[in-house]
């Protein structure tokens, strides 16, 4: 394996590796009792009421499944041009 190519396959592995831990972030931190304690109380009084509905939650919970399929398209990318 070249130099190069070994970079490329370590960043196209470090970017998956990102994305899936935002990914599970995402998906899981606004349904978690940090949320409810740590999050919504330190937001501005006009955020702290939207980032508590559950429908806000849900769209965070799906950015982060967002987060999973951009991380296997990054390494189905990756194995298709190996």
């Amino acid at each position: 394996m070249s130099g190069k190519n070994a970079l490329r396959v370590s960043g196209v592995f470090a970017a998956a590796v990102y994305l899936t831990a935002a990914g599970w972030f995402f998906v899981l931190a606004p349904w978690s009792g940090f949320w409810a304690l740590r999050v919504v109380p330190a937001a501005p009084f006009w955020l702290a009421a939207w980032l508590d509905n559950p429908a806000v939650r849900g769209a965070i919970s799906g950015f982060g499944l967002v987060h999973f399929g951009a991380a296997w398209s990054w390494l189905d990318g990756a194995a298709r041009n190996s």
